[in-house]
């Protein structure tokens, strides 16, 4: 993540989470959150045995807002880095309103997708968001042994997700949501949402890709 995704990714740009070690640790506190739901990937090269590629996914449910683990997190973060950049997050989840808009109470959620710079090109996105979909539908369908628990404790039964979705920040990323027959639910405007007294537009300049929140259901 933090040779990739913290670097390269637009809204990680922005709250300059690059510079900043400790907000990218409890960034990386998050992915390790999601990663007990059992459903995320990794991409390893046979030959040297490097990782060079994850997807933290995430079983996320429809929930009261005093339940929500983005804002608790989001409140537990000693850094304007990570903490702008979680609260970011959960306000485009609020925007979209995905649980509205698909009537589902679970959806399994692509919340971090990094590849090595070296690695890009190869098709290792592509692969990650097809597997993801096959996690979720697998999931749905009732075939919980799709799941890989992180420890030696067994994963439960559910939730069960209705579909997928995720926030696209990047003109790379939206071509895979096309690519796949996602949805838009909402496109995101980067000046509504500020970090160290300037919008997010401002912080990154002008060229930037508006993230879209996408999603599929089944």
């Amino acid at each position: 993540m933090r040779k990739s995704f913290f670097i390269d990714e637009a809204a990680c740009k922005a709250v300059k989470l690059s510079t900043n070690p400790e907000a990218a640790k409890e960034l990386e506190e998050l992915c390790h959150i999601n990663a007990k739901d059992g459903v995320s990937l990794i991409a390893v090269e046979r030959t040297t045995g490097l990782t060079v590629g994850v997807v933290f996914n995430k079983l996320h449910v429809k929930s009261a807002v005093e339940d929500n683990c983005f804002l608790e997190f989001a409140s537990n973060c000693k850094y304007s880095s990570s903490r702008t950049l979680v609260q970011f997050m959960n306000a485009i989840d609020a925007e979209a309103d995905l649980f509205k808009i698909t009537k589902a109470d679970c959806l399994l959620e692509m919340v971090y997708m990094a590849v090595l710079p070296a690695y890009r090109g190869r098709g290792i996105g592509l692969k990650f968001s097809e597997i993801t979909l096959g996690i979720a539908k697998a999931l749905f369908n009732g075939n919980n042994n799709v799941k890989t628990p992180i420890n030696e404790e067994d994963l439960p039964i559910g939730p069960i997700p209705k579909g997928v979705c995720c926030i696209l920040t990047s003109k790379n990323s939206q071509t895979l949501g096309r690519k796949f027959n996602l949805s838009i639910a909402k496109e995101i405007s980067y000046e509504k949402y500020t970090f160290e007294g300037k919008t997010l537009a401002e912080q990154l300049g002008p060229g930037y890709t508006r993230p879209t929140v996408a999603y599929l259901t089944f």
